[in-house]
């Protein structure tokens, strides 16, 4: 029994199931915060309710009303792909193809989600590489929770010096629009920078925080910020924490074995039958709705390990240990 062996490769078989390349020789703490990056970077597929700001209708309409002969219907391309990933997100559907294509590296870094909390998703209905839909001149950038997708805004692809990904207008419409995705961010006792966005860029580029001014509040990073490699710090945090915790269940059932074995010789297990426990990924169990419902409503270490994609099994019976 070694829940923390279980974990690596338990990490290793999930990449390598969903396509994703990652660096072999990493060790447990760094696959485990890519891991968790990944999670949040290529968003669940589950039914999720829509919101539009304010200030996207006036996107959505110069889109529609963008006759530029140039482009080709792009723009009302993009128009129409921005209410068919609203259908995606309230069906609970994948908009993976959608994403960045680099959402297949775990090393990739993104300082737009880990600083803003925002995605972005490519306004395309073709077929691109990869999976992926073709890239596209403009973009919707979202705001994901567990139950809510907000829409925040369409930008151009390509703005002028390539700010479309430090474009601090689009905190203020999260702040006007939500104030409540703020509140947790607000910060008490201090003063917010007001910067330029090109000075933002190259604050971003070399991976430091910033507390911003937004409507006269100072906001830290959304995203809960980026480490000095540019990888979430949250991320970071929470890969110790399922370590630790790890290692602390592990000790609990080394000293509990004997009880546990009764327990489940009581309720119908062989008494020769050797009791194990394991660390497995979600995918590896047959669960119903209602065990899944309640692995994700019980208190305590279990629910974490399973909202992560993870359980601790007994590997005799399959079943599924709660803590």
């Amino acid at each position: 029994m070694d829940f923390l062996s279980d974990l690596t490769l338990a990490i290793v078989s999930e990449f390598r199931h969903q396509g994703i390349s990652f660096p072999e020789c990493a060790d447990l703490s760094h696959l485990a915060s890519r891991y968790l990056e990944m999670r949040i970077r290529r968003i669940e597929p589950v039914p999720r309710k829509v919101h539009f700001s304010e200030e996207i209708h006036d996107s959505l309409g110069n889109l529609a009303r963008d006759t530029d002969p140039k482009g080709h219907g792009k723009a009302l391309e993009a128009w129409k792909t921005v209410f068919y990933l609203r259908h995606l997100f309230e069906s609970g559907l994948t908009v993976t193809p959608f994403l960045s294509d680099k959402v297949i590296n775990a090393e990739t870094k993104d300082g737009l989600l880990w600083d803003y909390a925002m995605h972005h998703l490519h306004l395309s209905r073709k077929d691109g590489k990869g999976g992926f839909v073709a890239r596209s001149d403009w973009l919707l950038f979202v705001v994901v929770s567990d139950q809510d997708v907000f829409f925040v805004d369409v930008s151009a692809h390509r703005a002028p010096g390539n700010l479309q990904w430090v474009h601090q207008d689009l905190l203020g419409i999260v702040f006007n629009n939500w104030p409540e995705l703020i509140e947790s961010r607000l910060l008490h006792g201090v003063t917010g920078a007001t910067i330029t966005d090109p000075e933002k860029k190259e604050l971003r580029r070399k991976n430091v925080n910033l507390a911003h001014e937004v409507g006269g509040r100072a906001i830290a990073p959304l995203g809960f910020g980026t480490a000095g490699d540019g990888h979430s710090t949250l991320c970071g945090f929470l890969a110790d924490k399922l370590l630790h915790e790890l290692k602390q269940y592990q000790r609990m059932i080394d000293d509990s074995l004997e009880d546990l074995r009764a327990l489940f010789v009581e309720n119908g297990m062989p008494e020769d039958a050797q009791i194990d426990f394991k660390l497995v990924r979600q995918a590896e169990l047959d669960m119903s709705e209602d065990q899944s419902a309640k692995m994700c409503s019980v208190e305590g270490f279990s629910r974490a390990l399973w909202l992560n994609g993870f359980a601790i099994i007994e590997t005799h019976t399959r079943s599924a240990i709660i803590v």
